[in-house]
């Protein structure tokens, strides 16, 4: 369901359900094979559609902007512009939930080869790929979710960041990707 932006309690519980996805990714039972994937396979679900509700109420809110410019009021464009920033880090995740995908499939290519050292340092890189992009999926869950929050907070209490520019908000531009930490690469066998 998607969050009505001008209301600062559906942003707050919009942002405790991301944060409540970044936990699940922590979970230190999902370790076995086949827990992981019928586990994973419930995160990408879950965040594509959380990715694909954020870009959806861009959308529509800008649309309905364009309809109704006298109705979208400034609480309207902040909020939608909350949701728009958590977009960045919920993609990321995403995309590190791609990564462990590729690991488990490269597992899975490689599970009848002979238990040789190579392919057991080929088998322990690919899981530890899988922990640091679970961590790294859960991190940027997280800074999605704080970030929510901190908007929605904004939104309660409008007057806590404004600048003595006639009541208008600052204007931030959105954060670099460049902050963000490169993605390991995969194991190969040599």
């Amino acid at each position: 369901m998607a969050p009505e932006v001008d209301n600062p309690d559906d942003l707050l519980r919009l942002a405790g359900r991301i944060s409540k996805y970044a936990r699940r990714l922590s979970d230190p039972h999902l370790h076995a094979d086949n827990v992981v994937t019928a586990h994973i396979e419930d995160q990408i679900a879950s965040i594509a559609d959380l990715l694909t509700t954020l870009a959806y109420e861009l959308i529509y809110r800008q649309a309905e902007a364009g309809r109704f410019p006298r109705r979208h009021a400034q609480v309207h464009r902040r909020g939608t512009a909350a949701l728009a920033r958590a977009a960045q880090p919920v993609g990321h995740a995403l995309g590190d939930l791609g990564a462990v995908v590729e690991q488990l499939g490269f597992l899975h290519e490689i599970a009848e080869y002979e238990p040789t050292s190579e392919h057991a340092d080929a088998v322990r890189s690919a899981n530890e790929i899988i922990g640091d992009r679970l961590g790294s999926a859960g991190s940027h869950l997280n800074a999605a979710a704080q970030q929510l929050e901190q908007d929605a907070h904004r939104l309660l209490d409008p007057r806590s960041d404004r600048k003595l520019t006639r009541g208008a908000a600052p204007i931030q531009v959105p954060a670099a990707v460049s902050h963000l930490s490169p993605a390991p690469r995969p194991p190969s066998l040599r």
